[in-house]
């Protein structure tokens, strides 16, 4: 456990190939799924207006071949995908968009979805999310997006 573990700040799933695919093929899917497309990458954001404090982005996307990352979607293959949410700056009511992308994915792609090395479906992902929720509120006293949980996790900056 890292020393600043307790503030729950990401949590991700992976979609893992044992062999690479063309990246060409991952914009299409993505955007079915309501992400958009920024430079090169893409992200799933938020509708409408948020505070300061919060991200604004439901999912952040990172494309990885054998650990390096893979910008753009027009060559190139890859063989890794992490889905990341950013636990402790969003309220909690959106970690079912999270699921619920999380597993649309899966489904395109025809891969199982996993979570710290398991995996899950998306009633586990939503139990776990649940447990570590409360873990947060046990441990720090602050919910999901609360502003003083930002203010929290800023101040352990650079690490």
């Amino acid at each position: 456990m890292s020393e600043f573990e307790y503030l729950r700040e990401v949590e991700s799933v992976r979609f893992a190939r044992a062999i690479p695919a063309d990246v060409s093929r991952l914009l299409p899917l993505f955007r079915q799924l309501g992400f958009t497309l920024h430079d090169d990458v893409v992200s799933m954001d938020r509708k409408g207006r948020c505070v300061p404090w919060q991200h604004s982005s439901i999912v952040e996307v990172e494309i990885s071949l054998d650990g390096e990352e893979v910008f753009g979607f027009d060559e190139g293959q890859w063989n890794d995908i992490e889905l990341k949410y950013m636990f402790s700056r969003l309220p909690f009511e959106l970690s079912a968009s999270f699921v619920d992308a999380a597993m649309a994915l899966g489904q395109g792609l025809e891969l199982a979805c996993q979570h710290r090395g398991q995996l899950v479906d998306a009633g586990t992902l939503r139990a776990r999310f649940s447990q570590t929720r409360e873990e947060l509120r046990r441990e720090v006293g602050m919910d999901c997006g609360d502003e003083a949980l930002a203010i929290l996790i800023s101040s352990t900056y650079p690490r």
